[in-house]
């Protein structure tokens, strides 16, 4: 560096200034213009020439060689003064007041660089004496303590990386635990098991698989290991609710980017609760899709005005467009559903007009089904006896090893 600045300052001819003229300090160039900062450190430019000022009948002027014997040494081309960076940058407001020289002013009396002679030979130099005192030996070690800082970073600095560091980790173990979660969905597993203590010999699938995930990857292996491992049947129909609603989420942007769709649903008794499963039937390009929603809870009222209701309310719920029309309906054959003047269908259809309604080619092979069981004999046996074979092999008590012997 020393070398280029040497190069754009060749053509620099230094004036000749007069000692006894007076110079207004106040308006010097001292404002660190040309100085150095904590970036670039000190400025130290070397230059063919020096400014000379005139003591008597000599002219002094700056030597780059003290660059060498003092690290904190910066000049100014602009005053033509030096200044200490250290106390430049570090020092508190009280301790400036006593070194204002190299710090505001800057230090340019030359002929006190190289110390006194004669008499006094062997006293220290302005330079020297500035870089025994206290206030500079405290700058210093500040200045220090800032270029380690800078390639160790702070203590604040390095506590804040840890906790990047800490919750990257922590995404990563949840998006793998999320992973597990979409998988035994997707292939409709359960998730617990009835007995999930650690000495189980089968905690159900969702911590099996966990198990398993953590024999090959010592990262997943130490989280799950806490005590806090985030695997409670709490956690775990929290990350099935979190997966669904962005599922969910995913379906009705490309239902709203399609702009029509039909709706199935059909109802169902769990426990005590009536639920309607509602799906949504839509194409994307070419393609078919049939996407499963959520299960509305009916258990308050079966009526047509009432389900129609419920169904609209949940679509609305889960952020479909008003301007998304409803084209096509499939329900069962009940009448509460399949009514022409009163049924859900025609419900949805005074709001939709073109929601054209499909009896569910399922329930009507069903139908035709229990007909044929009725009507045909043969066939109703065949289904008792199918029946029969199921529950009687079923039953554990039964030494189906006695079968295979004889």
């Amino acid at each position: 560096m020393a070398s280029s600045t040497q190069n754009s300052h060749s053509d620099y001819q230094p004036p000749v200034i007069d000692i006894n003229i007076n110079v207004n300090v106040a308006k010097l160039n001292n404002d660190g213009a040309d100085l150095g900062d904590l970036l670039t450190g000190p400025s130290r430019p070397v230059l063919k020439s020096y400014p000379k000022t005139k003591y008597k009948h000599q002219n002094r002027s700056f030597n780059a060689a003290y660059y060498n014997s003092f690290v904190w040494l910066e000049y100014s081309i602009a005053n033509d003064a030096l200044f200490c960076f250290a106390c430049r940058n570090f020092a508190t407001s009280s301790n400036k007041n006593n070194e204002d020289i190299f710090t505001k002013a800057g230090f340019k009396h030359w002929k006190k660089l190289s110390g006194s002679r004669g008499a006094n030979k062997g006293s220290k130099s302005k330079l020297e004496l500035h870089e025994a005192t206290i206030h500079h030996i405290t700058c210093m070690e500040k200045w220090m303590a800032h270029k380690e800082t800078e390639k160790t970073g702070t203590v604040l600095t390095q506590i804040s990386s840890q906790h990047k560091l800490l919750i990257e980790s922590n995404r990563m173990y949840i998006r793998t635990l999320s992973e597990v979660t979409l998988f035994l969905c997707r292939q409709g597993l359960a998730f617990r098991g009835h007995d999930e203590s650690i000495d189980s010999l089968n905690q159900g699938n969702f911590k099996e698989t966990c198990n398993l995930l953590a024999k090959f990857y010592p990262e997943f292996a130490q989280k799950y290991k806490e005590k806090t491992n985030h695997t409670s049947h709490g956690i775990q129909n929290e990350l099935i609710s979190i997966c669904a609603n962005i599922l969910r989420e995913t379906i009705i942007k490309e239902v709203n980017d399609v702009g029509i769709f039909g709706i199935m649903c059909d109802e169902a008794r769990c426990f005590k609760e009536e639920q309607m499963a509602l799906c949504i039937r839509y194409c994307k390009g070419l393609d078919i899709k049939e996407r499963f929603l959520g299960f509305i809870d009916c258990s308050m009222k079966q009526d047509s005005e009432s389900l129609s209701q419920l169904m609209l309310e949940y679509l609305k719920q889960c952020k479909l467009s008003p301007q998304v029309a409803i084209v096509a309906q499939f329900y069962d054959g009940a009448s509460v559903m399949s009514g022409r003047f009163n049924g859900v269908q025609a419900k949805i259809k005074s709001k939709y007009p073109f929601a054209i309604y499909t009896h569910c080619m399922a329930h009507r092979i069903n139908l035709v089904v229990l007909d044929m069981c009725k009507i045909v004999k043969d066939t109703r046996c065949v289904f008792d006896t199918l029946e029969a074979l199921y529950i009687h092999f079923s039953n554990p008590t039964n030494n189906l090893a006695a079968y295979f012997d004889e």
